[in-house]
């Protein structure tokens, strides 16, 4: 006779939680998505730790640092080639200049590694909007596009050839 209690209390106690868990679903299933963050990422050459935060006290630069402030700051960055072109390609793609076989300015970045996904690519198939300006990829010497990773066409000033043809493969 025991077992009647228990089992009625049971009995009572799930269908008290069994509404509780139903609202809160619904009410999960109406909160709006969270938004996207936005990510910027600035690639620049020969910077060096040389803003301020990184601690120098020389270099003014108030906006940078603001959004050092806000963000993600890499304090460990390693350089995986000397050469800008090669090192920006691992930089965007994670696959080392071994592989790619990229080792100077006058490579075709889609010729030598055609079927590499790279950050932007990701970035696009997870919805979000890519842009590029300035010098990014360095897809053949003097042209900067990599269609396949960006939003919408890249946009910035052209470099010139200042590579002699005679110095790379």
């Amino acid at each position: 006779m025991k077992r009647t209690p228990i089992l009625l209390r049971a009995i009572t106690l799930v269908l008290a939680i069994l509404p509780a868990v139903g609202l809160r679903s619904a009410a999960a299933a109406t909160d709006p998505a969270p938004a996207k963050l936005n990510v910027l990422l600035i690639c620049v050459d020969d910077l060096k730790p040389l803003l301020g935060c990184y601690g120098n006290k020389t270099v003014k630069s108030p906006n940078i640092d603001r959004l050092a402030a806000r963000g993600v700051v890499f304090d460990r960055a390693y350089c995986n080639q000397a050469v800008c072109a090669p090192s920006r390609n691992t930089l965007l793609t994670g696959v080392r200049p071994s592989t790619t076989g990229i080792y100077d300015l006058a490579t075709n970045f889609r010729a030598a590694a055609q079927n590499t996904v790279t950050l932007p690519q990701n970035f696009m198939r997870g919805g979000w909007r890519t842009e590029a300006v300035g010098k990014i990829f360095h897809v053949g010497h003097g042209n900067h596009e990599d269609p396949a990773s960006w939003s919408v066409p890249h946009w910035g000033v052209r470099s010139i050839e200042y590579a002699l043809k005679e110095s790379h493969p």
